[in-house]
């Protein structure tokens, strides 16, 4: 009869809902694979990849450029050793963690350009090698290029016999390096700071949510 369907259709959701759940519980990782991501999960996909092309840029640029100053620059037979082997040291250094910061970018950021915003991508197990490709290129790599700065203006000087001008240009650096130590622990704090604003702004309005949620009960309830 029509009252007795009306009975057994709670009944048989009732019934159906646990399974539905469970579903939910096991499979829905499974699930999210083949679909798109959160809104935060688009942003770390944005930024790792934006963090890959400025590294491969940067370390490109400043290899080349330490490279073509080893080769280029003249020397004498006046020019003290020491200086000859820090040169070489820096410079050996320099290019070695650019190299390496611009083979971690080469390798990833094609298989980055080629996926899709899916769930399933290589910057999440990858986060690791692409923060030591960011950090290799934009915090050693450049203040690397900068004592390399500092010991060309030396070597160079030494080998017109005006020495006196290498060292001020080199003690002119020394300053800049502190400078360039200082604004980026500062921009690092920053943006630290703004993500925890940004997530304790997210609870305030989840909090908030949820207290208008309970109040609106009673009045659902009366209804």
């Amino acid at each position: 009869s029509p009252h007795q369907s009306h009975r057994l259709i709670p009944a048989f959701i009732e019934q159906r809902e646990p399974n539905y759940v469970n579903w939910k519980k096991h499979d829905l990782e499974d699930f999210r694979r083949f679909g798109d991501l959160t809104m935060n999960e688009k942003h770390d996909f944005h930024l790792s990849k934006a963090r890959l092309k400025a590294s491969s840029r940067t370390s490109a640029l400043l290899a080349g450029f330490a490279m073509i100053c080893l080769v280029e620059l003249q020397y004498t037979s006046d020019t003290p050793h020491y200086l000859l082997i820090v040169l070489g040291v820096v410079t050996a250094l320099l290019v070695s963690v650019h190299l390496l910061a611009l083979m971690i970018s080469t390798c990833i950021l094609p298989y980055m350009e080629a996926s899709s915003s899916s769930y399933d991508l290589p910057h999440i197990r990858l986060k690791f090698y692409i923060d030591i490709s960011w950090f290799f290129s934009t915090c050693i790599g450049l203040i690397l290029f900068l004592i390399e700065i500092g010991i060309i203006f030396i070597v160079k000087f030494q080998a017109v016999g005006f020495q006196r001008a290498g060292w001020i240009t080199t003690a002119i650096l020394i300053p800049v390096l502190f400078v360039f130590i200082t604004i980026s622990c500062f921009i690092h704090h920053s943006r630290n700071t703004h993500a925890i604003d940004r997530l304790e702004n997210k609870m305030i309005g989840l909090r908030n949510m949820l207290n208008k949620s309970d109040q609106n009960i009673p009045l659902i309830k009366t209804v």
